[in-house]
């Protein structure tokens, strides 16, 4: 090792040299001598060592906390007014179902519902108005509402088998629409048209009876107010039976105007801005009514103590026939094998080209593809055959 003492001794020899060179006139010997001995000595490398060294254990590399973003806002339920056709009943259990078991809310879907009733005008009327969202009525309103200009969408029909027909008394009956001649026929203000379709699809004459404006219930059939009264078969004759009241009805289907009953409908506009809306609120409806077909007695007790069956008079022991007698009106083959409130084209389209123009006095209807529109079917259903109450 070359310690600094030594170091300055030889810088200074080396300094000698060279000034005795210069003075001989640059001797080559002396020359190379001097500049061997400026190059700064060879180091011998340290020997390669073979054998690895310990690998040291770095400190883990501590992960940075993932940055927190804040979770997005829970989008606003989408809000829908709901305009039903009828007052608070069994037709409508499903819906409450849906409503009590959070369905709408699964579908992020606040509804406010609104019954119909009687004498009330018609949920077209007050869709097309702008005061709902969402209506259910029958295929002749619609009809005749659409050729006044209103543009809607059907995309679902709860009952596959209309229940309206004329209910009467046995010593008074109405078999056959020929019997509605010159009689006192009780319904809403609006259901002129039908009767009136019924005659003519029987090539009888129409407006040859009185309509007389009545409730929901067949007393004034029973105090012989009227002749008859626009029912659905399924409801209004069983208090009737349950009082031994001697009574007859007939369904349109059976009197020659077959035709699918409460369609759910809305505006054009409206299903273009909510489609995935009217799509979830389907699915709800839907599986509240699969809901209430399991659980019949929940359902009917939300129809008289929560949605004010008890308030307008309903007796609890007519309600559950009610039920029984709407589940064949709601089910068939295409239900069976597709789910509820489907309903197949090809049948809509015969009954628009015949029934509803008898009905309407109409020279043509639009096209079914062009007003009721499956895919929301189709998308509600998606991969869950033909259940969704578990799917």
């Amino acid at each position: 090792m070359i310690t600094q003492r030594r170091r300055v001794k030889w810088i200074s020899v080396v300094a000698l040299l060279a000034l005795l060179a210069a003075a001989c006139g640059g001797d080559e010997t002396a020359e190379t001598q001097a500049t061997q001995a400026t190059a700064a000595p060879t180091t011998t490398a340290a020997p390669t060592t073979t054998e690895a060294a310990p690998a040291t254990t770095e400190a883990p590399t501590t992960t940075a906390a993932p940055t927190t973003t804040a979770a997005p806002a829970p989008a606003e339920p989408t809000d829908i007014r709901l305009r039903l056709s009828w007052i608070a009943d069994p037709g409508f259990m499903g819906l409450y179902e849906a409503v009590e078991q959070g369905f709408f809310d699964d579908e992020n879907i606040h509804v406010t519902i609104e019954h119909g009733g009687p004498n009330v005008p018609n949920s077209t009327q007050v869709v097309a108005g702008g005061a709902a969202d969402i209506g259910v009525t029958d295929p002749f309103s619609l009809a005749l509402a659409m050729s006044e200009g209103a543009d809607f969408v059907v995309f679902g029909v709860r009952m596959q088998s209309d229940p309206t027909g004329i209910g009467s008394l046995c010593d008074n009956p109405i078999n056959s629409p020929a019997d509605i001649a010159g009689k006192k026929i009780a319904g809403g203000t609006t259901d002129g048209f039908l009767i009136d379709a019924l005659l003519v699809a029987n090539g009888l004459e129409p407006g040859t009876y009185e309509l007389i404006p009545a409730g929901w219930d067949m007393s004034p059939v029973v105090d012989g107010t009227v002749d008859g009264m626009l029912i659905w078969v399924n409801s209004h004759p069983l208090p009737l039976n349950a009082q031994g009241i001697c009574n007859v009805s007939w369904t349109f289907s059976e009197m020659g105007l077959p035709a699918y009953q409460d369609l759910f409908f809305t505006t054009r506009e409206f299903m273009d801005d909510n489609r995935d809306a009217i799509v979830g609120f389907l699915r709800a409806n839907i599986r509240g009514w699969e809901y209430a077909f399991n659980d019949p007695a929940h359902a009917i007790d939300l129809v008289m103590n929560t949605w004010g069956g008890v308030d307008l008079g309903l007796v609890l022991e007519d309600q559950f026939p009610i039920h029984e007698a709407q589940i064949p009106l709601m089910t068939s083959p295409l239900t069976d094998e597709k789910g509820l409130f489907w309903f197949d084209l090809d049948q809509i389209q015969n009954i628009q080209n015949g029934y509803v123009i008898t009905a309407t006095g109409l020279e043509s209807v639009p096209d079914a593809a062009d007003v009721y529109d499956i895919s929301i079917l189709e998308d509600a259903y998606a991969g869950c055959g033909s259940s969704l109450l578990d799917c």
